[in-house]
């Protein structure tokens, strides 16, 4: 999996690719507009993220914008809905307001708070379809029982 990191500060792209690395590829940005440049380049050349982690207070472009542009860049590029790559929002922002804009309104597909702790994230994840869940026991089941069985398509739910 492809992971595009998209955060002004060094040290959180940093920390979230420590997390994130044993994943994926991971590239980041340091502001959305660069984000936004990156995924469209990374669909252009048909090797697209899996994955897009997000801030939203940024310069140049806030995260709120950028994944709106990415989500559009998607539909103009016609990626089928279970194909597209899940968006995960980190910020410390943490008011209702903020969290039911990032998710109903750019299109986030999970909303997390900064600070994190790196089984948090791991756990966001799983919820999106990304990663095993390692406490299941049986290994058969992917992302907690919530995505449909390897090879049939899809991720879970619709934005």
């Amino acid at each position: 999996m492809r992971i595009l990191i998209v955060d002004d500060s060094k040290y959180q792209r940093f920390l979230i690719q420590s997390h994130l690395s044993a994943y994926g590829t991971c590239d980041e940005a340091t502001d959305g507009a660069q984000g936004v440049e990156r995924f469209q380049r990374a669909l252009e050349e048909g090797r697209p993220y899996g994955l897009v982690v997000c801030d939203i207070l940024m310069p140049v472009m806030d995260g709120h914008t950028a994944l709106r542009r990415i989500i559009a860049l998607q539909d103009a590029a016609g990626v089928p809905e279970g194909s597209r790559a899940r968006t995960l929002m980190l910020s410390t922002l943490a008011d209702p307001q903020t969290m039911l804009t990032a998710q109903f309104e750019s299109g986030a597909d999970m909303y997390l708070t900064k600070p994190f702790e790196g089984p948090t994230l791991i756990e966001a994840l799983e919820n999106l379809c990304l990663a095993r869940d390692a406490d299941d026991g049986d290994g058969d089941e992917p992302c907690l029982g919530l995505c449909p069985a390897p090879g049939t398509g899809g991720g879970a739910g619709a934005r």
